[in-house]
């Protein structure tokens, strides 16, 4: 139930047979992940019932693994194989072994968690609800993060669940993948169910519709602008291994949306920790011609650089902090934001107000606990907060991830509306759609390296999916 009474999902009735891949989807706050929550006895429903003929398995969007210790540990872990009094590290081995053999995901059982790309991350947390031999799957946004074939390992071992009997339940935004995977659908919103679609007889737009309640909101224009130097990244190399960054040279200029394609993994991490400060590199980034120094992020938001990270979570929020908090956060020392030495309440409150209504953050309150907001409100928040004070730049990672059709649609309309207003907009996804249908002009990176650019007049998707393979 959400503050004030109002129930996140209130009368629902929802089937998944035996062998069947059934599509869960809504908008961000739809009352999906509880739903999802209440079958797996996550959470106690505070009426009807829950019927389940064998063990629910449910793999959260956001992960729920311990980062530091290993992968076969993270497996078993709450049903450790003994000998005797003895843990039997071997046992447990061999099942994580047997399990990533049977379903085709391949792990290394001694890796620690917190050194693992968040792919191989995701098997580890597959594998856990595997192990439990579940009747019953529900995957939450379980391609948010993956590279494109990842996401095809994943659903070939979803098809492989489904033919084994298992029923398979898919939350998703990905409305590409519900149209591709799926037989069956259902849409909430508003923590209720609106329509129960036959996927070979519908479309993405009729389902989108269904998700929103009517249209969707267009993409706003993109002016003609004028653009001007503004950031420029000369031979910088960072970052460890085969994530690294090595010697990248490019401009953004202000007015200008420049987006980064390449699968996940190939040093966009590196490039935006070097460029919002928080890591070392070799080379110079320079903001208006002037080069900024190595590290001190706070001197770059002072200097007109903002970040939006790629997990909003663990990077962007304080999630017990209220959102009037939390779009203060960074900015403490801003004048606007002042009151003598302390945070202006009373400008932080009028600040969240504006970045509430013009984001269409779903909240009772400003003074709501972000943590109660849905991943998508939760973006929003993020991205407003950003935009909230005229960058110069800004540094956008994912900014879409995990997020609902309509929710995108909006954030995506602000960073066109930025850059519109000579905003020098970098962005970092792993949509290919979406870096094509943003930016002027787009990088390919492969293993750390810029490998190709293109303008937007003459983007060649087949050529820039060649080069994020490594063809020459």
């Amino acid at each position: 139930m959400y503050p004030g009474g109002v129930h996140a999902v209130a009368g629902v009735d929802l089937d998944v047979f035996p062998g069947e891949i059934h599509a869960l989807c809504g908008e961000n706050g739809a009352g999906k992940t509880t739903l999802a929550s209440i079958a797996a006895g996550k959470l106690k429903a505070t009426g009807g019932t829950v019927v389940a003929h064998g063990n629910v398995g449910l793999v959260h969007q956001h992960f729920e693994l311990v980062d530091r210790l290993r992968v076969w540990e993270n497996v078993v872990l709450g049903r450790e194989p003994h000998r005797g009094a003895e843990l039997d590290r071997a046992a447990a081995r061999a099942e994580v072994e047997k399990l990533s053999r049977e379903y085709g995901l391949a792990v290394d059982p001694d890796a620690v968690i917190e050194s693992l790309p968040v792919g191989i991350a995701q098997r580890v947390e597959l594998l856990r609800e595997l192990a439990r031999d579940p009747a019953v799957l529900i995957l939450d946004e379980p391609t948010a993060v993956l590279a494109p074939a990842e996401i095809d390992a994943l659903f070939a071992t979803v098809r492989a669940l489904a033919a084994r009997g298992t029923a398979v339940l898919i939350i998703t935004h990905k409305l590409q993948e519900v149209v591709a995977h799926t037989s069956r659908i259902t849409v909430m919103r508003a923590g209720k169910v609106v329509a129960r679609l036959e996927t070979a007889q519908t479309n993405v737009d009729d389902i989108a519709r269904a998700m929103v309640g009517g249209e969707l909101p267009e993409l706003a224009a993109r002016l003609e602008t004028a653009p001007k130097p503004a950031l420029a990244v000369r031979g910088v190399s960072a970052g460890e291994s085969s994530l690294a960054v090595r010697n990248a040279s490019f401009e953004v200029h202000g007015g200008e949306i420049v987006g980064v394609a390449g699968v996940e993994g190939n040093g966009q991490s590196a490039l935006a920790d070097a460029i919002a400060g928080v890591i070392p590199y070799l080379g110079s980034i320079e903001l208006d011609g002037v080069a900024l120094p190595v590290g001190d992020p706070a001197r770059r938001i002072a200097q007109g650089i903002r970040t939006i990270p790629q997990d909003r979570r663990r990077e962007a929020l304080v999630l017990s902090w209220s959102i009037v908090d939390n779009v203060a956060l960074g900015d403490q020392r801003r004048p606007s934001l002042r009151k003598g030495v302390t945070v202006d309440r009373g400008a932080a409150r009028e600040l969240a107000k504006r970045i509430v209504e013009r984001f269409d953050v779903r909240t009772p309150s400003v003074d709501t606990s972000v943590s109660e907001l849905s991943g998508g409100n939760q973006q929003k928040v993020v991205v407003g907060r950003a935009l909230a004070h005229d960058p110069k730049f800004l540094l956008v990672y994912q900014p879409t991830r995990g997020i609902d059709v309509g929710a995108a649609a909006l954030v995506q309309s602000r960073l066109i509306e930025a850059r519109n207003a000579g905003v020098a907009v970098f962005l970092i996804s792993f949509e290919l759609d979406e870096v094509l249908a943003l930016s002027d002009r787009v990088i390919v990176m492969y293993r750390g390296a810029v490998v190709g650019t293109f303008e937007r007049g003459a983007l060649d998707r087949a050529r820039i999916g060649s080069l994020m393979a490594g063809a020459a």
